[in-house]
C-alpha cells in the first residue's frame, strides 16, 4: 500500500467498502442469514471509521520514517481485519450454497 495520506485514505475505504458490498450482494439474495450479515457490515463499517479516525490521530512530522511506519501498520491492520471479515462471509456463503471464485461461472 501506500503512505501518502489521501491515497491511505482511499484505500482504506475502498478496501472496508467492499467487504460491506460484498456482505450486502449476499443479504440481498440470502435474507435468511440477515443477522449475521448485518453484524459484519455493521463491522466493516466501524473499521472503516476507526481506522480513518487513526490516520489523521497522529503527531509525527510529514514525511519522517515514524509516520510512514504508522501509515503502513494502518495498511496492514486494515488489510488483515477485511480478509478476516471476507473469509467470514465467505463461510456464510458456502454454507448458503452460494459457488466461488470461477465455479460460479461455469455454473
Amino acid at each position: 500500500m501506500t503512505t501518502s495520506r489521501e491515497e491511505l485514505k482511499r484505500a482504506v475505504h475502498t478496501i472496508m467498502n467492499d467487504v460491506v458490498e460484498q456482505g450486502f450482494h449476499h443479504l440481498i439474495h440470502h435474507p435468511q442469514s440477515s443477522d449475521e450479515l448485518n453484524r459484519l457490515i455493521r463491522e466493516a463499517s466501524d473499521e472503516l471509521s476507526y481506522q480513518m479516525l487513526r490516520i489523521d490521530a497522529h503527531s509525527f512530522r510529514q514525511g519522517s520514517r515514524e509516520l510512514h511506519n504508522y501509515y503502513l501498520e494502518i495498511s496492514k491492520s486494515t488489510q488483515r481485519k477485511s480478509i478476516e471479515l471476507l473469509s467470514k462471509i465467505q463461510r456464510i456463503q458456502q454454507r448458503d450454497g452460494v459457488h466461488q471464485g470461477i465455479r460460479r461461472f461455469l455454473d
